[in-house]
């Protein structure tokens, strides 16, 4: 496998990954999440021994990030093989920087689109994310919103309906993209 993909199940419910030639996707469950879509199921049998489902044992805070943590070392088979970690947490960022210094290639995405490493934001959104990041920037900062909830809804209402759900998505999205906000524990930070 030239890719993988590790993806944080808890943080990223309902993801729909791509069939992406030469990469293997590991789904990281929480112990506690019994329930997962059929329709998330049925997206993913096609990908085979692709897909490999892995329940983590025990629960607790950054459990599941360390199952992700000993899997990137497990898999880190040279530097042939690009490795991707799915999810909106900042808190895997420094362990990306640390495992960088020793040749691993490993990014951290929120969009399975980003394992093609092309622009996922249309070029008809782009001014309106402009837009949106030009008031977030003037807003005072403990104003802003706290989660991806209430920035998607401030999103909405900024647009008035002129840009559907799944665009004002993507614009959030871009917000992460660009690093310009990050989640940590359910709560956005702003990183300005």
């Amino acid at each position: 496998m030239k890719k993988i993909v590790y993806i944080d199940y808890e943080n990223m419910p309902g993801v729909n990954i791509e069939n992406v030639e030469d990469t293997k996707f590991l789904i990281f469950i929480g112990e506690n999440q019994k329930k997962i879509p059929t329709e998330t199921i049925v997206k993913m049998q096609p990908l085979g021994e692709r897909v490999e489902w892995i329940t983590i044992s025990g629960s607790g805070r950054n459990a599941l990030d360390f199952h992700i943590a000993y899997y990137l070392a497990k898999y880190n088979v040279g530097a042939s093989t690009t490795h991707y970690i799915l999810s909106k947490d900042a808190g895997y960022d420094p362990l990306v920087k640390h495992v960088a210094r020793f040749g691993q290639k490993v990014k951290r995405i929120i969009t399975p689109e980003e394992i093609r490493e092309k622009q996922v934001l249309p070029a008809e959104l782009v001014p309106k994310y402009a837009k949106a990041l030009e008031i977030l920037k003037k807003q005072d900062k403990t104003r802003r919103p706290k989660t991806r909830k209430t920035l998607s809804s401030s999103m909405e209402t900024l647009f008035q309906g002129q840009v559907s759900k799944e665009d004002t998505d993507l614009i959030v999205e871009q917000l992460f993209r660009e690093r310009f906000i990050e989640e940590k524990n359910k709560r956005i930070a702003y990183l300005d």
